[in-house]
């Protein structure tokens, strides 16, 4: 039931149609293919070996209806379209209903999937564009919902602790923990509607390396802030932002990695573009490759010459792309290569393969780009009202002390009465608080950023920090300020 109230959100606020990146690759690689003379049997046979997902399982399920139980392709493509969805705009059942006409009457393929791909890429940057101005208004609310939730709870405790009401220390808990929860589910919203855009291309080796590392950083930053909260030596609040240090470790060493591979792509499209050219001309990998090699492709030439020495010694053409792919650790790369290699094997014409590669792979990373530029935009300001908010935190982390020193006096002629917090209570709870936005700005930050989740510990690693430098600056330098003013002005009355 929750699960189909997020899809409703998320299809609420989704423009255009419903082309995914998958959906776009799945098209190119069935355009290429085509591209070889293959019949419509070869073609769905190759599509559903890919791994693109809803889409080549779709593929699969007609291969078997139409081929493997005789019921005609072009029948299989028309029952398939009406068990997929039950949605008009929905790619697979358009796709499927089309191409059920393609084959029965014998139209082109290759005219057909060109086409498809134009109109893809169209729809893609569509949706890809009208996310994008989704994603900004959402980052403007989430501003708002920064500044509101501090102003919230320091009004509600100092407002509780003016008027005299009794269960002052309640109702900062329940302020705390309303606005936390509603940050939380407001980040949620964020995380089903946008996408994810995938970036890392890795195998089970290569994350149970990073997760060793993350386990370190997070076993560091607990065990940092018990010793430090354990031995007193410092401030509690000041020990949780120096103990969220070791978290940098992981996530410094996932934004090395997501750096760097973001620059594959300036390379990869003009690569492959001159090696389908070469391929074309020369027919032969081995001299295409090392008639390319005379160019130099900046960051992905080592894994170019690897390729080519690979191809040299008569390794199978499909494993030496997978290697590629796999030491670029470079989601779009991996599916160009997928769609390159498959080519290669069914006889395409190459010249155009690489045409159809790097027209996809410069689209994708333009709207990447673009998604970057907000990210960066979004972060910023998020720290600066990271850092205000928990100002705030600490100068009233401070009047609440002053407030209660005030209330140990003579105050009986005073025209109000005083209802302190706990100063305990508030210390306890200013970790916490620490702890709390720094998470849920830290998840917020990377859910607009897209890309490798594993740099999210970056993120909470600096907001701890400086959220925790942040508040025991303002709470020591504050203090003696606050005191002159609060200690020598008349009671009144008095």
């Amino acid at each position: 039931m929750m699960v189909n109230k997020v899809k409703d959100v998320k299809n609420m606020f989704a423009s255009g149609s419903k082309v995914d990146e998958n959906f776009v690759y799945f098209i190119g690689l069935l355009y290429c293919i085509s591209t070889g003379e293959i019949g419509a049997v070869e073609l769905f046979k190759t599509g559903k070996d890919s791994k693109y997902g809803k889409y080549s399982e779709a593929f699969r399920d007609t291969y078997r209806l139409g081929v493997g139980w005789s019921y005609g392709l072009a029948s299989a493509c028309e029952m398939m379209g009406r068990k997929v969805s039950n949605q008009k705009d929905d790619p697979t059942k358009l796709l499927l209903v089309k191409l059920s006409q393609v084959v029965r009457l014998g139209d082109d393929l290759k005219t057909f999937f060109r086409d498809e791909l134009k109109n893809s890429l169209a729809s893609y940057s569509i949706r890809y564009e009208a996310n994008l101005e989704t994603q900004k208004l959402f980052s403007e609310m989430f501003y708002t919902l920064m500044s509101t939730a501090s102003f919230m709870i320091s009004a509600n405790s100092i407002m509780s602790m003016l008027m005299g009401f009794g269960d002052s220390e309640t109702i900062l808990i329940i302020s705390m923990m309303g606005t936390g929860a509603g940050m939380a589910v407001f980040v949620a919203m964020m995380f089903f509607m946008f996408p994810r855009d995938v970036l890392a291309h890795t195998d089970d080796a290569i994350e149970k390396k990073f997760r060793m590392k993350m386990y370190i950083g997070i076993f560091g930053t607990v065990g940092v802030s018990a010793v430090l909260l354990l031995t007193n030596m410092i401030p509690p609040i000041l020990a949780i932002g120096l103990g969220g240090i070791p978290l940098l470790y992981p996530g410094i060493i996932a934004k090395k990695q997501e750096s760097k591979i973001a620059t594959y792509t300036e390379w990869y499209p003009t690569f492959i573009l001159h090696f389908g050219q070469l391929l074309s001309t020369v027919g032969s990998m081995g001299q295409a490759l090392q008639a390319v090699m005379r160019s130099n492709f900046g960051t992905i030439q080592v894994f170019i010459d690897g390729l080519k020495n690979r191809i040299k010694n008569r390794i199978d053409q499909t494993i030496c792309f997978q290697l590629f792919s796999i030491e670029a650790g470079h989601h779009i790369i991996a599916n160009g290569n997928d769609i390159v290699s498959t080519s290669i094997y069914k006889g395409a014409d190459m010249n155009l393969v690489g045409n159809v590669v790097a027209d996809i792979t410069k689209k994708i990373s333009e709207l990447r780009g673009k998604r970057a530029q907000n990210a960066s935009t979004f972060q910023l300001v998020v720290v600066i009202l990271h850092v205000l908010s928990l100002s705030i935190f600490g100068l009233m982390n401070k009047l609440t002390e002053l407030f209660n020193d005030l209330s140990e006096g003579d105050l009986s002629n005073a025209a109000f009465e005083l209802s302190p917090i706990d100063p305990v209570l508030m210390s306890m709870l200013m970790p916490v608080l620490l702890i709390m936005t720094s998470i849920i700005s830290g998840f917020a930050i990377k859910i607009i950023q897209g890309g490798l989740y594993k740099t999210v510990f970056f993120h909470i690693g600096i907001l701890l920090v400086v959220g925790g430098i942040s508040m025991f600056a303002i709470n020591e330098f504050m203090a003696d300020f606050l005191d002159s003013i609060i200690f020598t002005a008349p009671l009144p009355g008095v």
